[in-house]
This record gives C-alpha cells, sequence and structure tokens, in this order.
C-alpha cells in the first residue's frame, strides 16, 4: 500500500512550485524546500533499499555491510532532517506573524540558507554517535532495513528521541501556541477598531492560513512516527511482531510523501504552483491550467462586484 502511494514525484512537485511560482519564492519556503529534499531521499534511496531487505532479507546487506551503513546514514539522517525542518517552520511562522519587525533581519536569503545548511549538520552530529561506538547500524530482523541499531543501546535511542523528536516537538507546540494567542488577540483588536487596511488584513490573513498548513504537516508527522518510536520503548524485549515493525515503519516512511499533497490539499498557493510546475512539462496541460485560472479569476471578479454591489445597497 505504501509502495503506491509513496512516489518521487511527490517533493520534486514542491520543489518545483517554490522554484518556478513567485508567490512562493520566499526565504520561509526555503523550508520548505529542505523538508522536500529530506522527504525525496528518504523516498528515492531508503524506500527501495528498505523494500529489497523486506523482500531478500538480509542476505545483501551481509555480503555489502558498508552498504547497510550507508543506508543507515541516510535514513537517520534524513528523518532527522525532517523533524528539524518543521521546527524550523514553526520558527520561522512564529517570527512572521508574531514578530513581523524582527522577520527580514533574521530571516534574509543568506542567512535562511545557512539555517537550512545547519539543520542538516545537525542531524549528522546526531547520527555521529553511531559510528564512534555510541550507537550502531544494523538491519534490523523485524523492520527488515538498515537503520540505527535500537537494541544496542538505551541511553542513545534516549538520545536520539529527545533530540530529533521531543525538543523539535516542544518547540513546535510553543510556537503554534504563540500563533493561536497572537492571532486571536489581533482579531479581537481588529473588531473593536476600522483602522486597519484592508491589504494588511488579507496579508496577515495568508500568513495565519500557511501557519496553519504546516501545522497540519507537523501533525501528520507526528500521527506516522508516533507508533513506531513507541516500539523503540515499550518492547525493549523485541517480543513485538515483525509485520508490526514493517507496518510502523512505512507508516513512518509514508510521511515523507504526504507532506507534499497537504500542501496542495490546504493551501492555494501551492497548488497554483504545482498546476504552473506540471504545466510546464506536460503537454496540454498548460492550457488546462490557463482556462481554469481564469474562471476562478472570472469568480472571484463577480463574488467582489457582488459583495460591493450588497455594500451600497
Amino acid at each position: 500500500m505504501a509502495t503506491e502511494l509513496t512516489t518521487p514525484e511527490d517533493p520534486v512537485l514542491v520543489i518545483g512550485a517554490v522554484i518556478i511560482s513567485k508567490k512562493l519564492r520566499t526565504t520561509g519556503n526555503m523550508f520548505i524546500v529542505n523538508l522536500a529534499i529530506a522527504d525525496f531521499i528518504v523516498i528515492l534511496i531508503v524506500e527501495p533499499f528498505n523494500y529489497i531487505g523486506i523482500i531478500n532479507g538480509a542476505g545483501a546487506y551481509i555480503e555489502n555491510v558498508w552498504l547497510c551503513h550507508m543506508v543507515s546514514i541516510i535514513c537517520v539522517m534524513a528523518c532527522v532532517c525532517s523533524m528539524m525542518n518543521l521546527a524550523a517552520i514553526a520558527v520561522n511562522r512564529y517570527i512572521m506573524i508574531n514578530k513581523f519587525q524582527l522577520y527580514k533581519r533574521v530571516f534574509t536569503k543568506r542567512k535562511t540558507i545557512l539555517m537550512c545548511t545547519s539543520l542538516w549538520f545537525i542531524a549528522l552530529l546526531i547520527e555521529l554517535p553511531n559510528l564512534t561506538g555510541w550507537g550502531g547500524h544494523t538491519f534490523d530482523l523485524k523492520t527488515l532495513g538498515c537503520s540505527f541499531d535500537r537494541l544496542i543501546s538505551l541511553s542513545y535511542t534516549i538520545f536520539l528521541s529527545v533530540t530529533a523528536l521531543y525538543i523539535p516537538l516542544l518547540l513546535i507546540l510553543i510556537c503554534y501556541v504563540k500563533i493561536y494567542l497572537y492571532v486571536r488577540r489581533s482579531r479581537r483588536q481588529i473588531a473593536m477598531s476600522n483602522k486597519c487596511k484592508e491589504r494588511n488584513k488579507k496579508c496577515r490573513k495568508d500568513e495565519v492560513r500557511l501557519a496553519r498548513t504546516f501545522f497540519i504537516v507537523f501533525i501528520s508527522f507526528l500521527i506516522c512516527w508516533t507508533p513506531y518510536d513507541l516500539t523503540l520503548f515499550f518492547d525493549r524485549s523485541d517480543k513485538w511482531p515483525s509485520w508490526l515493525y514493517i507496518l510502523f515503519m512505512q507508516v513512518g516512511h509514508f510521511n515523507s510523501s504526504l507532506n507534499s499533497i497537504l500542501y496542495g490539499f490546504t493551501n492555494r498557493h501551492f497548488r497554483e504552483g504545482y498546476k504552473l510546475f506540471l504545466s510546464k512539462f506536460i503537454p496540454g496541460f498548460h492550457t488546462v491550467f490557463i482556462a481554469e485560472h481564469q474562471k476562478s479569476s472570472q469568480i472571484t471578479s463577480e463574488t467582489s462586484l457582488s459583495r460591493s454591489e450588497d455594500q451600497k445597497l
């Protein structure tokens, strides 16, 4: 099931949309591209090697131990970097909405690129103990894939969960709670005052909608990866059945293709970016996109005209 739904094209759509659409080409969306790169690595590299393990067993990795180490390093780094990017997105949205006067100073193009690169470096540091003897890599006989050795060191398992999941989780929750409180307070102030300009209200609403989209993406990550994370602590005796481990791992990796779907369903700018990107490569799609865009614009203008007439009446 996960094989059919998880395709390399999903994160490519996100990257292509951000590159090709002027509305999406912002410093904040650099973190989205960084997240999509991590997703793409999981889908293109980690998942195929997992399926090889599920189909053929440990044979190929026993003969090529270096291959199992390589897949394990890539797997841990990509999954850790995904969570780090979600935390970075939450901080970015918090500063954009709550501390707008600081945003352009904090998230310049150069600084944001450095931040995105730093997230991969942090992921490498979290993976590094597996190469120095604290943790380790192995072909997991339960998940039938190469990853960190979940049984070799409980202390490293705790370290990995705390640094790669719980600390980013706490940071994300704090940011989104603060965004929610700020938006609620702002709406009350707007309701009491008529001095707010319509354009500023629309821009702020767009930012809030985008923050909501990213929060939904975060919740999906949590739902997909929590079951596997719980097995690391509640099955230290390694007695749970293999099919359950495989299921939890596949659900976790499925999250890598789910993000782009969520962007499309919850954010109009990403939907338009996907269509614009696809129109460059699929014959005939450009004509359909233009026709649909003109129809949407006509409906919007008619709605605006109707509202203005109602206001006159």
